[in-house]
Order: structure tokens, then sequence, then C-alpha cells
């Protein structure tokens, strides 16, 4: 979902908590979001493509965009 998408779902309180892992040994990070439902919501880009950050700042500040004000980094919070 694109990160307007994610926004209409954060003000309905459909979203728990954002996180930025780690996708690859090269250092790209990527975000994804809890559902109140259960399961996970990946950041995309307007074409359904994973959005790739170069460092987990980048991504965390993508995560804050839709709204929340604590982002979960692999295993630790900033």
């Amino acid at each position: 979902m694109t990160i307007d998408e994610l926004k209409v779902l954060f003000r309905e309180h459909q979203l728990v908590e954002a996180i930025v892992e780690p996708y690859s040994d090269e250092g790209q990070w990527i975000v994804e979001f809890r559902h109140i439902q259960g399961g996970f919501i990946l950041l995309t880009d307007s074409h359904g493509e994973e959005c790739y950050y170069t460092d987990y700042d980048l991504a965390s500040r993508s995560a804050m965009e839709v709204g929340f004000k604590h982002v979960k980094v692999d295993n630790f919070e900033i």
C-alpha cells in the first residue's frame, strides 16, 4: 500500500505498529505495518512495488509520515 492509503488506515485506527526491517545484506531496508486484525502490510509505491531504502533513518521517516510517532527498527525503537 502507498503512504496515502496507509494514512487512511492509520486515521481509521487500523494500524497498530510501524516496523523497519533490513531487507538484504546490501544495506536495504523495508517498511511494514502491523494491521489490527493481524498480518502485515508492506509500504509500496504507486505501482505496487516494495519501497526500498538505503538506511533505516530514511525508512523510519516514511513510516512516521503515515502518522506513527514511534517506529520499531529491527529489535529496537527510535
